[in-house]
């Protein structure tokens, strides 16, 4: 009888790896997030919500000698457009919402697997003011190191068994093509632009204002892990950073969430901690008064259409909006300050 448990015991835990063996064996073969290789018999299920996963398989298996990187207001960028302006091939690196580590966790990867020519990095003040080891969201950071043994946890991931390999299935025979570079992530032409930008715009008095240098030692701390070791480390690369431009309702936001004197206090010191290094330009897009005043380009207080990426590409290429000092920068600093506060007076939209 006790032998016969035994054996039960035996076959059942043999028939349980047996199980576990086969189900990773499966999501070797197929792949889908293309950790391994790049999927060539099925579309890969790139989009917003699979981002954080799909990442680590565009950075490493795409081919791309530049990257742009940043939040959400970088996604619909076309790097076709960049290739044409820039030269060299480029491929988005982004995260929504993401922070300094989200996009260090990107750079990192991206500078061990290949020979990087130029970064575009989007600077969102807001990606800079929490701790080092904030994320925007969860990541699995296991798809990101170069430790192949607990890969498990993607072999066995529920999601992937229950999901993305399904969708996988259901996209096989479907092929990729160099579009994919243009599509992955972009939102554009998925929300209304103009009036209904307002619907997240505030005006209230705040209940409590931060001090100037609430986010100082945060910011510095994130710029100094985050971004300059990969521009002193790799001085062949071309770094070029720019302040997106956000409407001029969102620095009405921050007044009334009593930060926009911490939020601005941001962009003088970025400017200090980045200009001195030659591999780096900074240029500013966030008091570009045609662009951040025109309601109709605008789905939110903080997101822009594609239309103006494209602007921001043109004018970054060309050499228009280059900071070249830090005067030129806190007159701009002034003007974004000015405009937050006459429309949080208003209580309304005020500009075309």
């Amino acid at each position: 009888m006790m032998m016969k448990r035994k054996t039960w015991a035996l076959l059942t835990l043999a028939g349980i790896l047996s199980a576990l063996a086969l189900l990773s064996a499966v999501v070797i073969a197929i792949d889908p997030f293309q950790v391994y290789r790049l999927a060539t018999g099925y579309m890969p299920p790139i989009d917003n919500k699979t981002q954080v996963y799909a990442n680590a398989g565009v950075v490493r298996r795409y081919e791309y000698d530049s990257a742009i990187v940043g939040t959400s207001v970088t996604e619909n960028f076309r790097p076709s457009q960049l290739d044409a302006l820039y030269g060299g091939r480029f491929i988005k690196l982004c995260t929504s919402a993401g922070t300094a580590y989200n996009h260090a966790l990107l750079l990192d990867l991206a500078f061990r697997t290949h020979d990087m020519r130029r970064v575009l990095y989007g600077l969102d003040v807001y990606s800079f003011v929490g701790p080092l080891d904030k994320t925007g969201s969860e990541v699995p950071f296991y798809l990101y190191d170069s430790n192949p043994f607990n890969d498990v946890q993607y072999w066995l991931n529920r999601s992937v068994l229950g999901s993305f390999l399904p969708r996988c299935l259901r996209a096989w025979g479907q092929q990729q093509d160099d579009t994919i570079r243009d599509t992955m992530y972009n939102w554009a032409g998925k929300d209304e632009y103009g009036e209904a930008m307002l619907y997240n715009a505030l005006f209230d008095e705040p209940q409590t204002r931060l001090p100037a240098d609430r986010y100082v030692s945060a910011c510095l701390d994130n710029l100094n892990v985050h971004v300059i070791p990969y521009i002193t480390a790799h001085p062949e690369t071309q770094f070029d950073f720019f302040f997106p431009p956000y409407s001029a309702a969102e620095w009405s936001n921050m007044e009334s969430k009593g930060i926009l004197d911490a939020m601005l206090t941001l962009r003088g010191l970025c400017y200090d901690t980045l200009c001195g290094y030659e591999n780096v330009t900074i240029y500013d897009f966030s008091a570009r008064e045609e662009w951040v005043k025109t309601i109709a380009n605008y789905k939110d207080t903080l997101h822009y259409g594609e239309w103006i990426n494209e602007e921001i590409a043109a004018c970054m290429a060309a050499g228009d909006g280059v900071v070249t000092s830090r005067r030129q920068l806190d007159d701009a600093t002034e003007l974004l300050r000015t405009w937050g506060l006459d429309m949080h007076a208003a209580g309304r939209w005020i500009y075309n």
